[in-house]
């Protein structure tokens, strides 16, 4: 695997952990890290409500050392805020800035960011380029290959992203249009890699070694990005990196080491939260983790109505793998 660079900061390797909302915290990230991770995300912030001093956004933005390096990805839809907020991020010690230009969600787009920045190129242009010339840190995008599924959008982007000084681009190889389902476009991706002069990241259905070498194995591809299968399998980092180092293949993690994953899942977000809101927290990754156990459905229940460590010490008893 590649030791990437983006910019000044080196890379262990180019297996990176995608920024996800509502997951991606710093629990997590740890975790990750742990796992092999070359570089982690934070969850995708609002560049207008980092500005604002929003007290929620802020704590999004609460990192330990054992997480670096780490990027900040933010969305916005205008340039003042955007560059505004990368400049308050660089002067929080955030490592990396990355610019979301390819979200769907609505409550993204319809501030104009996220996707529906792609169909504006003069304006991402002056925003990419004003947010490069004002901090002295990386800056990074995340694209999707299109707006619908045929369509070839990043090839454009990346020559806009390489002229504007962004140091590396990643691309989701799936159509905005198809969410998180469906096949990546390989064929597409391969034409955007194709005369790019900078990283480009691939991203979409990475789940194993097969799915991520379809990536690795096409030209000007510098690395991959991986999403919710790193979930109670954070060594799919090491997994994949020593595959691809030394052809070496790992089995997936047992059910006793998925428990001992959310024990240490558990145990960090108590850490970071407190005892009763990093339970509560934990309740919407609980399935991550149990999902092939026998009787998932009631072990779910159980965990959702926990508030103290020593309820969830009392489940993991009972338990059976």
């Amino acid at each position: 695997m590649k030791n990437l660079k983006i910019g000044n900061i080196s890379l262990n390797n180019n297996i990176f952990l995608a920024p996800m909302a509502g997951i991606t915290d710093s629990p997590l990230r740890i975790l990750a890290k742990q796992g092999g991770a070359g570089l982690v995300y934070t969850e995708m912030i609002s560049a207008k409500a980092l500005l604002y001093n929003n007290e929620k956004t802020n704590k999004l933005l609460k990192i330990s050392n054992q997480e670096r390096p780490i990027a900040a990805q933010i969305f916005g839809g205008d340039i003042h805020s955007v560059t505004n907020a990368a400049i308050k991020l660089r002067d929080m010690g955030i490592d990396i800035i990355d610019i979301n230009l390819g979200c769907p969600v609505k409550k993204v787009t319809k501030t104009g960011a996220g996707i529906a920045l792609l169909s504006n190129e003069r304006l991402i242009a002056k925003i990419l380029e004003k947010v490069v010339k004002s901090v002295d840190i990386p800056v990074t995008i995340k694209i999707r290959i299109g707006l619908f599924p045929g369509q070839n959008i990043a090839t454009s982007i990346i020559k806009i992203a390489q002229n504007s000084g962004i140091k590396m681009v990643v691309i989701h190889a799936r159509a905005a249009s198809q969410g998180h389902s469906g096949k990546p476009d390989l064929k597409l991706f391969a034409e955007a890699c194709l005369t790019a002069k900078i990283p480009i990241i691939g991203n979409g259905g990475i789940t194993d070694e097969k799915t991520a070498s379809d990536f690795l194995n096409i030209p000007n591809c510098s690395g991959i990005m991986v999403g919710r299968v790193a979930i109670g399998n954070y060594l799919i980092f090491k997994r994949l990196e020593d595959f691809f180092n030394n052809r070496k293949t790992s089995t997936i993690p047992s059910k006793e080491e998925k428990m001992d994953w959310l024990k240490q899942h558990v145990n960090c977000s108590i850490k970071h939260y407190g005892e009763k809101k990093g339970l509560i927290i934990m309740r919407k990754l609980t399935n991550y983790y149990i999902r092939d156990l026998p009787n998932a459905t009631k072990i779910r229940d159980m965990f959702n109505t926990m508030t103290t460590i020593s309820d969830f010490n009392k489940l993991i008893k009972i338990i059976k793998l």
